[in-house]
């Protein structure tokens, strides 16, 4: 079975289910000993695992960044993502590996001292960050998994790539520079009468989202996975039951990740047609997972669209036409 047909099998039918790559790196200590940290990506991510390859020294390159390598015919930078880490460990590529990723439309490798086993688990038993453990958007840690009494910290690869190749990040994009979004006065006043929430468990991304929603004109709340957003939608719906007023008057649309601690972003959409209240309220999934196998796995759940992560140029006009354009909005 290939990568596309387990992430097939995992999301035909938002059975709230992945599988993570662990991987680890080893910390020197002061004193000369070793301490293994433990790390995990999703495998959806992962195109291959490979022993460190020949690079070529990169002009002007960024910190971390250690040359670059042929991937498939694709120039591939690598990255020492100890070093990004801020972990400590041996210079010695000799019995290291690289995990090559492929998401976002990017293909990047990132330094490792080695994999340890796939796990096949429940979004349920993803824990979020603790709140005190949290650094906002500047935090990379999205996840943490527990299992025979180690800790595996799930990454947030889309930060670290935006730090490294800061050009090529999201938060590079302006939507009041956009000529394709209507900007005209009466439109944002229109916007502002809608309300979005933005679910996804990167502070950076879900900074990033509302940041472009709230410029065009839009209110936005929002959730860290798809548990607290499932949370926060019933009390909405109770809310609204209890004074009488539409569910609109409290919330409009959900833009929503696909893999998220708790309750993934299928699971989300599912749960989320299945309650009378929302069966119809705009659901755009935003994701670098979204292939064409998922893109049709979300529609067929219920979702009204899907955005690949690198195109936030097109949310504003994507979310116009569901809530703004649509006639019973």
């Amino acid at each position: 079975m290939d990568k596309d047909q387990k992430v097939s099998v995992l999301t035909e039918s938002g059975t709230n289910e992945l599988e993570i790559i662990e991987f680890h790196l080893i910390k020197q200590l002061p004193d000369g000993g070793t301490k293994t940290c433990y790390y995990g990506i999703n495998v959806a991510k992962v195109r291959e695992v490979i022993k460190v390859p020949e690079t070529t020294d990169y002009p002007n390159a960024q910190d971390h960044m250690i040359g670059v390598f042929s991937s498939r015919e694709k120039l591939t930078p690598l990255v020492d993502l100890a070093g990004w880490l801020g972990v400590s460990t041996t210079k010695d590529l000799t019995h290291k590996f690289v995990i090559v990723t492929d998401f976002n439309h990017m293909t990047n490798g990132f330094l490792i001292d080695g994999v340890s086993r796939i796990h096949r688990i429940s979004w349920e038993d993803v824990e979020s960050p603790s709140q005190f453990l949290e650094a906002g958007e500047n935090d990379c840690v999205v996840a943490v998994v527990r299992y025979s009494g180690n800790l595996m910290m799930i990454l947030d690869f889309e930060k670290i790539i935006a730090d490294i190749n800061p050009e090529l990040s999201m938060d590079k994009y302006d939507v009041t520079t956009d000529k394709k979004v209507d900007l005209n006065s009466a439109t944002v006043a229109r916007r502002k009468t809608r309300t979005i929430m933005v679910v996804d468990d990167s502070a950076f991304i879900r900074t990033m989202i509302k940041n472009t929603l709230e410029a065009a004109g839009y209110n936005t709340v929002s959730a860290k996975d798809g548990g607290e957003a499932l949370e926060t939608l019933m009390d909405f719906d109770a809310q609204s039951k209890a004074d009488n007023v539409p569910l609109s008057s409290l919330i409009d649309g959900v833009i929503t990740d696909v893999e998220m601690p708790r309750m993934d972003g299928m699971h989300l959409v599912k749960r989320l047609r299945d309650t009378v209240s929302y069966a119809s309220i705009p659901i755009v999934m935003f994701s670098s997972l979204m292939s064409d196998d998922n893109r049709m796995k979300a529609l067929q759940l219920g979702a009204n669209d899907t955005i690949t992560k690198p195109e936030i140029g097109q949310m504003v006009g994507m979310i116009d036409s569901y809530v703004l354009d649509n006639p019973t909005a």
